[in-house]
């Protein structure tokens, strides 16, 4: 028995600290012992002290996330539940640790209002949150960090419906958000465990269908992929990569899991080929279908055109022996910023530079002054989308949603070329105002100076930036004919 929690708190304190520079030793212990006077006498749900959830964040940082050397990012993990579950305030952290720790606390401390709805307090600390990532990205990581742990020991939550509301929060906002992050296997995990509460019958279900592993016909498949690969003198690493529960059980008839047939399941699993350089990839790529003939439509290149998330790879999915298989081709590199996405990018100006853009539309969000309930949908709206690329007629991607319509394309490419589109070409072809894109069209925008949005544009544009961009130019000419009657 251990009454007092030392046990747990002692056990993992040390393994953060084996992970964290030496030097950084004094700050964090400062930030330690704060934080653990000010939660002394709190519990978790479970019973255990409730600092051991501060220092299990810092510890999945420092060693999953590999933040183990930001020292601010440490320092704030620690501090992170300290204002909001304590007397302790944001005056009181800024004198000993600076602005930018502040920053981070404040980004992920939940909104005060116990009088209002609960989805209105969600929706504004959601706002509050993405305020603060338009300063620092590193606070949606840090969040995220928060929710794994949160997620790994829901289990401790006695209230059903509690453990419930936190589950279908993660699916609606946390495992799409890490995805938008391109923090894979994050997502993974996040989706896998609220699966696991909303549904537990199904996640056991089909967990014990996949317990016996890939079919043998996947194995002989990667293996000869790999004789394929010796044989071209190419030096790969080959793997098989298991999809998430969540996403096989939604492949199932109404999603009832005693009507899933694995077998007819071919992308549960992807074998994933992992080789030195770029110009492997593409190598690699011929050499598969030179073996095994492709589906067209499987066939996607994430190098040439990355997604929204600077994810990169191969995508195809080939026949052998009158069964489908989906195979990804990636460097080192591209499967880290796979699996790890915005995490990886730190270090040099530039890294940080490309962090900042990636997190530009995210960011924007802080500009929406709308009701909190319209915020919540537009959070969800842009994080559940699948992706596609059209061109200008020079050649420049522009990555959309799919289902985006010409006018999306159009304000994609500049916020005047959205206000005045008239029209286009997609393919040469003529094409109206909201005519729907689709992967690689070529499109050219026609635009008028007599041309001005209409009110209705907002039911048929798919991107939350056209959306953004007409609210906002209707609020100025609401503004502008006011003005005239003063």
């Amino acid at each position: 028995m251990d009454p007092t929690g030392t046990t747990s708190i002692r056990e993992p304190l040390q393994k953060l600290l084996s992970h964290v520079p030496q030097a950084n030793h004094p700050s964090l212990g400062h930030a330690y012992h704060l934080a653990s006077a000010s939660h002394e006498g709190q519990s978790r749900d479970a019973g255990q002290p409730f600092i051991t959830h501060p220092i299990a964040v810092t510890l999945i940082l420092a060693s999953e996330l590999g933040f183990s050397r930001d020292a601010e990012m440490m320092t704030a993990a620690l501090l992170h539940d300290a204002v909001e579950d304590s007397a302790l305030t944001l005056e009181d952290v800024l004198p000993t640790f600076g602005p930018v720790v502040t920053g981070l606390v404040q980004g992920v401390t939940k909104v005060d209002g116990s009088s209002t709805r609960r989805s209105a307090r969600r929706s504004a600390t959601l706002q509050r949150l993405f305020t603060a990532a338009h300063d620092d990205p590193r606070v949606l990581i840090l969040k995220l960090a928060d929710r794994m742990h949160n997620m790994r020991s829901l289990e401790g939550i006695s209230d059903e419906n509690r453990r419930h509301r936190i589950a279908q929060e993660t699916i609606d906002v946390y495992a799409p958000l890490s995805h938008l992050l391109g923090m894979d296997r994050i997502k993974r995990e996040l989706e896998d465990r609220s699966f696991g509460c909303l549904d537990p019958k199904s996640h056991r279900q089909l967990q014990r269908l996949l317990d016996e592993g890939p079919p043998n016909h996947y194995w002989e498949f990667q293996d000869s992929v790999s004789r394929a690969m010796v044989e071209e003198g190419i030096r790969a690493r080959l793997r098989l990569h298991t999809k998430s529960l969540r996403s096989i059980y939604r492949k199932s008839p109404k999603g009832r899991v005693s009507h899933i047939n694995l077998a007819n399941i071919h992308d549960r699993y992807v074998v994933q080929v992992v080789v030195s350089n770029k110009d492997s990839c593409y190598r690699s790529l011929g050499v598969i279908h030179g073996k095994f003939p492709p589906l067209m439509e499987g066939l996607k290149d994430f190098i040439a055109l990355p997604k929204r998330n600077g994810y990169q790879a191969l995508h195809t999915t080939v026949i052998d022996k009158g069964m489908r298989f989906e195979v990804h081709i990636q460097t080192p590199s591209m499967h880290r910023m796979g699996e790890l996405g915005v995490a990886t990018l730190r270090g040099d100006a530039l890294q940080e530079e490309r962090r900042m853009r990636w997190l530009q539309e995210l960011s924007e969000w802080h500009e929406h002054a709308g009701p909190s309930d319209r915020f919540l949908n537009e959070v969800k709206r842009i994080l559940f989308v699948q992706e596609m690329a059209a061109f200008t007629p020079k050649g420049h991607p522009i990555v959309l949603p799919e289902e985006a319509t010409l006018v999306d394309f159009a304000f994609a490419v500049h916020t005047d070329l959205g206000l005045q589109c008239t029209g286009g070409q997609i393919n040469g072809s003529p094409a109206s105002l909201f005519s729907v894109l689709n992967w690689g069209d070529t499109v050219e925008v026609e635009t008028s100076p007599d041309q001005h949005p209409k009110r209705n544009w907002l039911r048929y544009v798919k991107t939350y930036r056209a959306r953004r961009l007409i609210r906002r130019y209707f609020a100025r000419s609401s503004q502008s004919d006011g003005l005239m009657f003063d």
